[in-house]
């Protein structure tokens, strides 16, 4: 079991994780970016983890967060696997 989240950090020049999601296997992929006054203000990201996981541990500054419980990872066209999980 997995939680999907949406989130958005402020760490935009930089918004990976703090640690390494490939010994656990979950990816994770950069949505987008807000904009504030013509500048990136906040970095969305999509992201799963398995259930129970403290999502702060991975991105402590992560806010507005949306998430869903789901069986499955899933990958399509806009969220492909990541290279570093193959």
């Amino acid at each position: 079991m997995y939680t999907r989240y949406r989130f958005k950090t402020k760490s935009v020049s930089d918004p990976r994780p703090l640690q390494s999601l490939k010994p656990i296997g979950c990816p994770y992929w950069i949505s987008g970016y807000e904009q504030e006054n013509f500048e990136p203000s906040a970095a969305i990201i999509v992201c799963y983890l398995p259930q129970g996981t403290d999502l702060l541990t991975y991105w402590d500054d992560a806010y507005d967060v949306t998430s869903e419980d789901t069986d499955t990872i899933t990958y399509t066209g806009r969220f492909p696997k990541p290279e570093w999980l193959k």
